[in-house]
């Protein structure tokens, strides 16, 4: 459910032969489900709340690269990519003075 500030997520755990049952009853729950006086998402400000920079394209591509596990594989690998980006400064630099010698 899609709110001022953020987003309600509801998970349901039931076992998988009650899922009839708990499928059935999502609308009910789902429409006694609401936020807080002001926070609805129908309470939006454009005054005072800010706008996400981001529209629908930037939430769906953050989704797919959270599943692919980018953001993971950067988070764990920031030594290496920092050692590479400063040894490519480091060939840049090389370059320009050779050059600026001659």
């Amino acid at each position: 459910m899609l709110g001022r500030k953020g987003v309600l997520v509801l998970n349901i755990i039931s076992d998988i032969d009650k899922f009839p049952i708990v499928e059935k009853d999502i609308p009910t729950l789902l429409t006694s489900t609401e936020f807080n006086s002001g926070e609805k998402y129908s309470d939006f400000n454009p005054i005072i709340d800010k706008v996400a920079a981001y529209g629908n394209g930037g939430l769906i591509a953050g989704k797919v690269l959270a599943k692919v596990g980018l953001f993971g594989m950067l988070a764990k690998s920031w030594k290496l990519i920092g050692i590479g980006f400063l040894a490519l400064i480091g060939i840049v630099k090389k370059y320009f003075n050779k050059s600026s010698e001659n």
